[in-house]
């Protein structure tokens, strides 16, 4: 992470382009055996673990002074800064919710931060990024900005998991936020490359497009339009399946980030999301991650959105309004 790349225009790199490769031969083994001529064609073999291992950047290419600190959740190995658990700084603000924005816009600052950083590595490859946040700054409200996932030529993360990890860290409770990117089980999913981001099109017809009905076109300042299904509850029960809850976000026609709600009292509460899916349909890898926080009504807890997107953080806090275009 302190080799960002604050961009989200590019060549696909090399080891994620393999690592796509690799997904789009799982995906063609679940196909049915084609017929051609009355001969059953044999299908496709998926490509093992350690092919998918090898299409990932490599331990090796962590940034100096990232040695393995151990194991945290049954998440395999982490290395973290200097091999010690550290957690992620809130943003230091007293506001909550959209309010927190166009602060957040004044105190931007350039490059990325390791701070709270974790890399799961296994037989070499980093298979996951994350982020370790205390749960005492989650159960007072505070919200969190720019946590990079672009420290290294990452693909799109298959799922994202939630834990916490209580006394584990040997200093205080916390929780682990891991983007993995292989699949915690069966199939990986298909994604898309760094570069252009995908159409608002390729939503399945079951989204809708809700919130900020108070701005000119839906559109939420330094954030974007918000599309979900409707039929079911925005926030994610922590024994949820499937993509329950699932929000994408939009600007210029264009599929800027993907969102998960959490319940501030599950987090208050010490629970765990075990397995949340980020590949329900094809995504760019993701950019940043910001977790805010919104109040709850008459002081009961509130909610948190992670707002995982796929362009910088310079690029969607300067928004007032919508942009005139996004590749």
């Amino acid at each position: 992470m302190s080799t960002l790349q604050n961009r989200h225009r590019s060549t696909a790199p090399v080891n994620a382009t393999r690592f796509r490769r690799c997904v789009g031969a799982a995906a063609a083994a679940l196909a049915a055996s084609a017929v051609l001529g009355g001969v059953a064609i044999a299908e496709q073999a998926a490509p093992d673990r350690a092919a998918l291992l090898a299409s990932l950047p490599q331990a090796s290419a962590l940034p100096a002074g990232f040695p393995a600190a151990g194991e945290l959740a049954g998440r395999g190995v982490l290395h973290t800064a200097g091999g010690q658990w550290t957690f992620r700084q809130h943003d230091g603000g007293d506001t909550h919710g959209s309010d927190s924005l166009p602060i957040w816009e004044k105190r931007m600052r350039g490059g990325a931060h390791t701070q709270g950083a974790v890399f799961g590595v296994e037989d070499g490859a980093i298979v996951s990024t994350g982020y370790l946040v205390r749960q005492a700054d989650l159960v007072a409200g505070n919200s969190f900005r720019n946590l990079s996932l672009r420290g290294q030529d990452f693909p799109a993360p298959q799922h994202l998991t939630v834990d916490f990890v209580a006394g584990e860290t040997g200093v205080e409770d916390a929780y682990l936020l891991l983007w993995h990117f292989l699949p915690l089980e069966g199939e990986a999913g298909a994604t898309l490359p760094l570069g252009p981001l995908p159409p608002v099109t390729s939503l399945p017809s079951r989204f809708t497009l809700y919130a900020c009905e108070e701005f000119p076109e839906d559109f939420c300042p330094r954030m974007g339009r918000h599309h979900r299904d409707l039929s079911g509850g925005s926030t994610r029960h922590p024994t949820a399946t499937g993509d329950d809850g699932v929000i994408y976000g939009e600007a210029a026609g264009k599929l800027i980030f993907i969102e998960y709600v959490f319940g501030q009292q599950d987090l208050m509460d010490g629970v765990s999301w075990p397995a949340i899916p980020l590949n329900g349909l094809p995504i760019p890898p993701i950019n940043n991650l910001h977790l805010l926080h919104y109040n709850g009504e008459d002081g009961a807890p509130g909610r948190y959105t992670a707002h995982m997107y796929f362009v910088p953080e310079s690029t969607y806090l300067s928004w007032d309004r919508q942009p005139a275009e996004l590749e």
